[in-house]
């Protein structure tokens, strides 16, 4: 358990023990994504590339090619998710001791008091878990796995033993839309396989050495990860193009959105797009950030919101 210690010195470190069990999901999905790919690549593709048949033979070799060119950006794309700091306040952004107690602002930064994002007595943010407390910038939120506050927080991924933000959120959702793709073609390039096994099979054996069954756990495996990437990517290719983090479209929008309700930073499908991934449409399928603006403490405002 966390214990905050006096003053700010923040919170005790976590055992040892508790940091490894934090890791525990990633080496599950590292593993699971091991698994697919040697099944699919010596089960699968590489019998198609030694087929006697010319035509399955090209196609074989037309599969692998794309197959581990897309698999190759889905594993940087997941390492750089998962390595990526998502994004701090800057220590200049802390609040004053002195402030803190008289409860007066005498101190502000014109960033802090050009933050778009309020309390409801219209006074600035501010974070009171972070050692030390800091104003929020517009869109920050507290982390409480990482202990303090993310630029631009979408959420904490157990699965990436991270916390999704600024800086790596394009590498998440890239993670993800690969993935997508990876399982729907595996599933595609596998099923007149697994028919051809279900057909033949004369009764179920459980052993794992054994290629048809293997195949068969991978293939349905693959169609469970297919239906549930691609429906949770879909989800996040919404947030994206209406420039919503998951906090903000579950505290401010939600299935049943108020009448009033306008999204102040949605700029436009082209602007929210380039927010997250980038100015030039040529890299935006690449794990970099090469063109992609901004620090996380400031962001375009929906020009809707000055004829309100």
């Amino acid at each position: 358990m966390l214990v905050r210690l006096r003053g700010w010195s923040g919170l005790r470190p976590m055992s040892a023990w508790a940091r490894l069990g934090r890791w525990l999901p990633v080496l599950f999905v590292g593993g699971l994504i091991t698994w697919c790919y040697l099944v699919f690549l010596l089960d699968i593709l590489i019998p198609l590339v030694d087929s006697s048949d010319q035509q399955q033979s090209k196609y074989g070799v037309g599969c692998t090619v794309a197959f581990n060119v897309v698999f190759s950006l889905a594993m940087i794309s997941f390492l750089r998710a998962v390595f990526t700091d998502p994004g701090a306040i800057p220590d200049s952004w802390a609040v004053h001791p002195d402030d803190l107690e008289t409860g007066e602002r005498t101190r502000l930064m014109p960033a802090v008091l050009q933050t778009q994002e309020k309390k409801h007595d219209g006074s600035v943010r501010i974070c009171r878990k972070s050692r030390p407390p800091m104003y929020k910038p517009d869109r920050a939120h507290y982390c409480r796995v990482m202990q303090r506050c993310v630029l631009k927080m979408d959420h904490f991924c157990p699965w990436l033993n991270n916390c999704i933000g600024f800086y790596n959120h394009k590498f998440f959702v890239l993670f993800v839309a690969y993935m997508a793709m990876l399982t729907v073609f595996m599933v595609v390039v596998m099923t007149p396989v697994f028919v051809n096994i279900v057909s033949n099979m004369e009764q179920i054996t459980l052993d794992l050495k054994d290629q048809e069954f293997h195949v068969s756990l991978t293939y349905l495996m693959l169609c469970l990860l297919s239906a549930g990437l691609s429906a949770f990517f879909l989800f996040h290719a919404y947030l994206v193009l209406f420039n919503y983090t998951t906090i903000e479209f579950l505290e401010k929008r939600g299935c049943s959105p108020p009448p009033d309700h306008i999204n102040r930073y949605n700029v436009g499908f082209l602007g929210n797009v380039q927010g997250v991934f980038g100015d030039n449409p040529l890299v935006w399928w690449l794990p970099v950030r090469w063109t992609v603006k901004g620090d996380g403490l400031v962001f375009r405002l929906n020009p809707a919101l000055k004829t309100v």
